[in-house]
């Protein structure tokens, strides 16, 4: 695999781009670019020069002086792919990704305060984490403030595999109100 460097005004973003990251995850990421540099090459199709992985990284450094300055090139991965299988690559590697498991991350965050590498101001610049969220990750009780297994669910966590108008409630089936017409 070769990777070269790439000037970041010779990249872009393609609109079919479904990664979103909210704010302070991106604030978190800007960060981690700041301090630690960049840790892996943007995926990029040869053709067209659309990013297929790394887009929210390329939109961080060419929105951001600072780091634009520190990453007039990137390094890049070129893939020789149609538009469609660029599309299906950016699917299959942003959903391999998975997401964090909150009961994990209280545990990295106590670890690391016990390790006291970490101050308070620490994890607001380098996570966002701040005052209340700190607190929960640190004692431990991220999952004690719900009653998970009888808590009554909303239908935005209803499965979209669910048959249509229903939702499994307690092994009884529900009249959704109104139908989701989405599903």
């Amino acid at each position: 695999m070769e990777i070269d460097l790439v000037a970041t005004e010779n990249l872009h973003v393609p609109d079919w781009n479904a990664t979103y990251i909210l704010r302070p995850d991106l604030l978190v990421l800007a960060e981690s670019l700041a301090t630690d540099g960049i840790l892996s090459p943007l995926v990029v199709q040869r053709s067209s020069s659309n990013v297929i992985d790394g887009s929210q990284r390329l939109r961080l450094i060419v929105g951001n002086r600072h780091l634009a300055e520190m990453f007039p090139v990137v390094p890049v991965i070129w893939k020789d792919v149609s538009d469609s299988d660029a599309m299906a690559m950016h699917v299959q590697i942003n959903r391999g990704r998975g997401t964090i498991v909150a009961k994990s991350l209280s545990a990295i965050v106590r670890a690391l305060k016990r390790s006291r590498a970490f101050s308070v101001e620490d994890f607001d610049r380098r996570f966002c984490m701040r005052g209340d969220e700190l607190e929960l990750m640190l004692d431990g009780t991220i999952l004690k403030h719900r009653d998970v297994k009888n808590h009554r669910y909303s239908r935005a966590w209803v499965p979209v595999e669910a048959p249509a108008g229903t939702v499994e409630a307690a092994g009884t089936r529900i009249t959704e109100e109104p139908p989701n017409a989405d599903r």
